[in-house]
């Protein structure tokens, strides 16, 4: 009795609340962008962008919201992984990661120390692209198919009607 009411309450209103608007299609594209960009290497960013991108290209913004906020982990585990492959790719030295090393820097030259993390960011955002964009066409392969082979239909609504 407790799972259908909150299956009746909660789930379908969410989900209907994910589909509305969307072609499969476009659903697709919010929940791969949202995941995707969700992984982006630069803390507390994600959520403006991916908003950003559902109003530029009229995408479900609960759907994108919600699966970039479900890999938010990812971003966090995902992060040194990037920094690393960025100072592979560009053959610079990581900044040290250790308190110590960090508060000696600081304190030593603080904008030298920011310039050097700028870069790393920059670099780490340079690997994500290179590693996100295979990925981001397979998921979205993927999803596509989904929604399409199982008839996931939404309500298409035209909003230049109204």
């Amino acid at each position: 009795m407790i799972k259908k009411t909150l299956t009746n309450k909660i789930g379908k209103p969410i989900l209907n609340m994910l589909k509305q608007g969307s072609s499969p299609e476009k659903l697709s594209l919010s929940i791969t962008l949202g995941a995707v960009i969700g992984m982006l290497p630069i803390l507390g960013a994600t959520t403006l962008i991916c908003a950003g991108m559902a109003i530029m290209l009229r995408l479900n913004l609960p759907a994108i919201q919600l699966s970039n906020y479900l890999v938010y982990p990812l971003q966090i585990f995902l992060l040194v992984p990037f920094m690393r492959l960025g100072a592979y790719i560009f053959q610079v030295d990581l900044p040290p990661f250790s308190v110590q090393e960090l508060t000696a820097l600081f304190q030593q030259n603080f904008w030298g120390t920011m310039v050097s993390f700028f870069e790393t960011i920059l670099f780490a955002v340079v690997a994500w692209f290179l590693v996100c964009t295979p990925l981001f066409v397979a998921m979205y392969t993927v999803f596509a198919s989904i929604f399409k082979r199982y008839g996931i239909q939404t309500n298409v609504t035209n909003l230049t009607s109204s």
